[in-house]
């Protein structure tokens, strides 16, 4: 009993470690993913609360379906923009999110934008990411001065207050974040997060001036 206890552990423990690939997946049931939406996402995405995708809203889902069912349960698990990691309930297995991603992205998919579901390249949907975890950040450290302009600091939205920052690049840009500049202490005076995260930052303000 004892070795069967262990086994079933070490089990599960490889595959919280190696999660399944795509191929490997078990087919999504968009009747648990309804179910599951109404219990947990419903509040949001049904209103469009906070810029969430509302449901069965194809405008609102346009771009977010090229990413595929991959990146997008990949952004749930993260926590986007204004949304908890897998929208505030931890206990919530990999298979269930996939269902109400899965169910959320078919309510705003038809044979006029079909072909258009996982369209986008392997870059843009890595970028994607990138730019959730950056803006995530931005929004916990440094909106108080960028979303103002605050002691000189650019404004995100205004190209105008990047004229003389962006010839520094994506990677120049983050150094200075990460030493630290003018009146913004080292690492935006937060030792919570890695340079990786605050290149997304940099990433993400950069992306609201393209």
């Amino acid at each position: 009993m004892k070795y069967t206890k262990l086994l079933i552990l070490s089990m599960c423990l490889n595959l919280f470690m190696n999660p399944l690939s795509a191929a490997e997946q078990p087919a999504t049931d968009l009747k648990a993913g309804q179910t599951m939406y109404n219990q947990l996402c419903i509040a949001c995405h049904a209103s469009g609360i906070n810029g969430a995708p509302k449901l069965g809203v194809k405008d609102d889902w346009a771009e977010l379906l090229t990413f595929g069912e991959d990146t997008l349960y990949q952004a749930v698990i993260n926590g986007p923009n204004h949304m908890y990691s897998k929208g505030g309930s931890a206990l919530e297995s990999e298979a269930m999110i996939r269902n109400i991603v899965a169910y959320m992205m078919n309510s705003a998919t038809d044979d006029s934008n079909r072909a258009s579901v996982n369209s986008a390249s392997e870059a843009d949907k890595a970028r994607h990411l990138r730019l959730n975890n950056g803006y995530k950040v931005y929004d916990m450290i440094c909106f108080t001065c960028h979303n103002t302009g605050e002691a000189g600091a650019p404004m995100i939205g205004v190209p105008s207050a990047w004229d003389d920052r962006i010839a520094l690049g994506l990677d120049g840009l983050t150094k200075s974040v990460v030493e630290g500049k003018s009146h913004m202490y080292i690492r935006a005076g937060s030792a919570d997060y890695s340079e990786a995260d605050f290149k997304s930052v940099v990433e993400y303000m950069i992306s609201t001036i393209e």
